[in-house]
């Protein structure tokens, strides 16, 4: 990037503060009638996924957003597939699940190599596994208190439940499963439950028609999405036979602990639009603007600015603009020191003429995450930063960032 000159006349970005957006978590209960009255669950509202350890990794959160966008229903959200996700297989697109008899199918019984979750994942599901904080129901959907005749609110013992399949890929679908509903998905020729690109577009369908056939059955105890996710964990059939989703005890609690589970964890896979302690979207630096974009000049190689500058001082600390995983960190040529950051929507945000880079490629960010610090690194004749919103992570990919910074509610 070559500046011949600083801008002296500063132009102030005027930024407003962006409203938040509450989450609305739907939490997992007693699995009574009357959550399932209206077939109208509520779902978790949020804005963008959230990126990290914590949260969901950038490369699957177009996918899961594209997939979720595809169901006409409106409870099947970007966040319950992602903590669908993050439950069933940790993110781990070649996760090999436990078959019912705690084998993985292969002949190979060692866990650690087929159990996606981490040690303590593992112990904290184990003591949930002994405590269970369910109530018992009190009524059937009839009304009447359940009787010993009655399937529902009834346990199964072991040899009546059916033999739980070795599950597979990030989407967890058995063989059988896959072979009837796995779709290609990326339309590369190839339908592969080890490739996201397939098996998440395929739980989103496998989502969207249980949830269909939930809300044909208002009398199951459980509400459509809680229904539609047992369904996909355990098999349709499995909750006819309970008449809703499976109690805590007995020989399917596990399908209870994966809806319970499910819906906890989904309002946590969001993040509120703006602020950086809620790890959403923020400036880079607090700052006035210097030279804007495509300003006309012999000095750059293009004739063009490719970016927005920032007026500010070296050493200024610099801050991810929003979640996204880091792909460049280090040397740029003209560009001195430079971060490139991949965000969920496929946008990309460079910042350059670092004097220090603290970001690691790999690294997942939030807004407001710290990757460097200002400085004069490059082709510049002053200290300030830098600043592009590219399509690409490469030169060239500019576009005009104000109109994405305004849509992020960052600036007016």
């Amino acid at each position: 990037m070559r500046i011949a000159r600083w801008m002296v006349p500063v132009i102030v970005v005027g930024v407003m503060t962006p409203i938040s957006i509450g989450l609305g978590a739907v939490m997992l209960g007693t699995f009574d009638d009357s959550e399932a009255a209206d077939g109208n669950a509520p779902a978790p509202v949020g804005t963008e996924l959230k990126a990290g350890d914590v949260g969901v990794p950038v490369i699957y959160a177009k996918l899961i957003r594209d997939a979720a966008d595809d169901c006409d229903d409106k409870l099947l959200t970007a966040p319950v597939l992602a903590a669908q996700l993050k439950q069933g297989s940790n993110f781990n697109p070649r996760a090999l699940s436990l078959a019912s008899d705690g084998s993985d199918g292969s002949g190979d019984d060692e866990r650690s190599l087929t159990d996606p979750r981490t040690e303590d994942q593992q112990a904290a599901d184990d003591t949930a596994d002994d405590k269970t904080d369910e109530e018992p129901l009190e009524e059937s959907p009839t009304g009447e208190p359940s009787s010993p005749e009655s399937p529902l609110g009834d346990e199964l013992t072991e040899g009546t439940r059916a033999g739980r399949p070795v599950t597979k890929g990030i989407a967890q679908f058995s063989d059988a499963d896959w072979a009837a509903e796995g779709i290609d998905g990326n339309n590369d020729g190839t339908k592969d439950v080890l490739d996201p690109a397939d098996a998440i577009p395929s739980q989103g369908r496998k989502m969207c028609g249980l949830l269909r056939t939930a809300k044909e059955h208002s009398g199951y105890r459980g509400a459509p999405l809680e229904l539609a996710l047992a369904g996909y964990h355990a098999g349709w059939t499995t909750v006819e036979t309970y008449g809703g989703v499976p109690r805590a005890t007995g020989a399917d609690g596990e399908t209870y602990q994966y809806v319970k589970a499910v819906m906890k964890s989904s309002p946590q896979m969001v993040v509120p639009a703006g602020g950086n302690a809620a790890g959403g979207w923020t400036l880079p630096v607090q700052a006035p603007a210097g030279t804007p974009y495509h300003q006309r000049g012999s000095s750059w190689s293009t004739g063009l600015h490719t970016g927005v500058d920032f007026v500010v001082p070296t050493g200024t600390p610099v801050t991810a603009i929003g979640p996204g995983e880091v792909v460049t960190a280090g040397p740029g040529g003209d560009y001195g020191n430079q971060v490139v950051i991949r965000h969920e929507d496929g946008m990309y945000s460079q910042y350059a003429h670092l004097s220090q880079v603290k970001a690691v490629v790999g690294q997942s960010v939030q807004g407001g995450t710290l990757i460097g610090w200002s400085g004069a690194t490059g082709n510049v004749t002053g200290p300030h930063l830098h600043f592009e919103m590219r399509t690409g992570p490469a030169f060239g990919s500019d576009i005009a960032p104000t109109p994405y910074l305004r849509a992020k509610g960052l600036i007016s």
